[in-house]
């Protein structure tokens, strides 16, 4: 059975508003909300992994963000009085603090107010730097700063940290094409381009970068 690693304190997260939240462990294929469900309560990810997929209308599911410990989500529509535009779906065995919008509403502490404005406002800036991106950048230059970002060198605090790496591919290449806002022809063409050019090797769902520093080179050339 998988374990869960609980972080040993919310020190991200006001006192006050800890205390509004719901503590929930989901298992492994938990449906936290379903699409057009009322999107009366949001969510803080204390531990686990958790998919937010949209159902198109022919029954296809796509994945579009994948949740890690320390982030929300369902914030960004809590208080737009619409249902969620995405499903949430546990992938990892999770611990959820689940905040009720009623719940936040009726609270008189102004932390909390000022918390969730803070939070918003946040997310604002990270979606217009997100449009600046897809208005902006070239197909290559998006897909090598996503390739950049599964560097196993990131973590060490640096992109393209080793001289090469070798990694899978996070997700499906239609998820991925769907991610970086274009079509999945146009990731087949930029990778066929970019593996050409000697900046990857694609094999299956594994990528080979032979130079990170070349790579990260190719961004700051387009």
């Amino acid at each position: 059975m998988a374990t869960l690693r609980i972080p040993e304190s919310n020190d991200t997260l006001p006192p006050a508003l800890v205390g509004l939240g719901h503590r929930r462990d989901a298992t492994l294929g938990t449906l936290l909300f379903l699409q057009d469900d009322p999107a009366d309560k949001c969510f803080y990810l204390e531990a686990g992994e958790i998919a937010l997929r949209r159902v198109s209308r022919s029954g296809e599911e796509v994945e579009v963000a994948r949740i890690e410990p320390g982030e929300w989500f369902g914030e960004a529509i809590l208080f737009a009085g619409r249902g969620f535009p995405v499903q949430a779906v546990v992938v990892r065995p999770s611990r959820v603090l689940e905040f009720r919008r009623a719940t936040i509403l009726s609270s008189l502490d102004p932390e909390v107010s000022l918390f969730f404005l803070s939070l918003l406002a946040r997310k604002c800036l990270a979606l217009n730097h997100r449009i600046e991106e897809l208005t902006v950048m070239g197909a290559r230059e998006r897909v090598a700063r996503f390739l950049l970002g599964q560097c196993p060198g990131l973590e060490a605090g640096c992109p393209g940290g080793l001289g090469a790496c070798r990694f899978p591919l996070p997700k499906k290449k239609v998820e991925i094409a769907m991610e970086l806002g274009m079509a999945p022809e146009t990731l087949s063409r930029a990778l066929g381009q970019m593996e050409r050019d000697g900046y990857l090797r694609v094999t299956g769902s594994q990528v080979e970068v032979p130079s990170c520093e070349r790579l990260k080179n190719l961004v700051a050339d387009e």
